[in-house]
Order: structure tokens, then sequence, then C-alpha cells
């Protein structure tokens, strides 16, 4: 009998430490894969249809926000007609630079534009912070350590048991800028 309850509680804090552990090793997975270039890790452990939604989302309201806030468009007869082409335009971008290699870029501190003819390094100023959003959400903060600024956030959502997956990258205002 106390073998058995030895076996139980062996099982249940290696169950729990695969349970709790199981998104830093796929925030780790996912970084080693952009550092390293392998697009198909990237892809294994990327719901892109889920990332690009959420970027669009947040860019589509950001340039809507940018148009509706600006004194020069108020006055502007094709300020509507503006309106009426930033989704065009945003889904066109984001399904141009949200790929493995764009993703990469961005995890590994540069701007997405910057993937193709760059060397693969990290920004050794990024530090990447991690921390639970609730039982099936991840999130790794970037930050530019020199600079002191906050960047953008990768969001995980468990799949399964211990399997883990980026749906989304939430973008801070000085990445929408720029």
């Amino acid at each position: 009998m106390k073998k058995l309850v030895l076996v139980a509680v062996a099982v249940l804090l290696i169950g729990g430490g695969a349970y709790a552990g199981s998104p830093y090793l796929a925030a780790s997975n996912l970084k080693a894969a952009a550092v390293s270039g392998d697009a198909d890790q990237i892809e294994a452990n990327v719901d892109f249809p889920a990332v690009r939604d959420s970027l669009k989302s947040q860019m589509s309201a950001a340039m809507m926000q940018k148009l509706n806030s600006d004194p020069e468009m108020k006055d502007n007869p094709f300020a509507g007609l503006g309106m009426m082409m930033v989704p065009a335009i945003v889904d066109r971008a984001v399904d141009a630079y949200v790929t493995p290699e764009g993703l990469a870029a961005v995890i590994r501190g540069s701007k997405p534009n910057d993937a193709k003819g760059s060397d693969s390094s990290t920004n050794p100023n990024i530090e990447y912070d991690y921390e639970w959003v609730n039982s099936d959400r991840f999130r790794v903060n970037l930050t530019n350590t020199q600079t002191q600024q906050a960047g953008l956030a990768l969001v995980f959502e468990r799949r399964g048991v211990v399997t883990w997956k980026l749906i989304k990258v939430d973008l801070d205002d000085s990445f929408l800028e720029g």
C-alpha cells in the first residue's frame, strides 16, 4: 500500500511539473527555432490564422484611431475613402509579414521587414518575461532593456494537456508607430 501511495505521489508530481512547465518549454522552443531559423519548427508552434487575425484587428483599430484623431483628416473629403481602404491595406500587410521568417525576426527583437538578409542572432537588449494569464493562457513579454521600452507580447494557448501554440502577438503603441 505504501508503494502505491509513493507511486501515485510521484505520478502527480511529474504530471504537475509537466503541466506547469510546459508553457516555458514551448516559449523556449519557439525562441530557439526563431534564432536558428527553423521555419518548420516555428510553423509547428504557431497558429498562424489566429495570429494573423489578432494582428489585423489590432492594426486596423490603430490606423482608424490615427485617422480619426488627425486634425488634417477631419476636413478632408477623402478621409472616408481612406477609412474604407484601411482593412484591405492591413490585411495585405499582415499576410505578407506574418510568416515563419517574419515572426522569427520579431521574436529575435527586430522588425518583420528586417527578416530577409539579416543575421539570425537575438537582440541582446531584449528581455523575455514570462507570466501566466490563466490556466490555459501564457504570456511572454519582450522588453528592450537598453531603452526600458516595453515591446510586444507573445500569447500562448494550451492545446491538450502539455501542448501550447502561439495564438496572438500583442503589439504596443511604439511598435505600431515604428
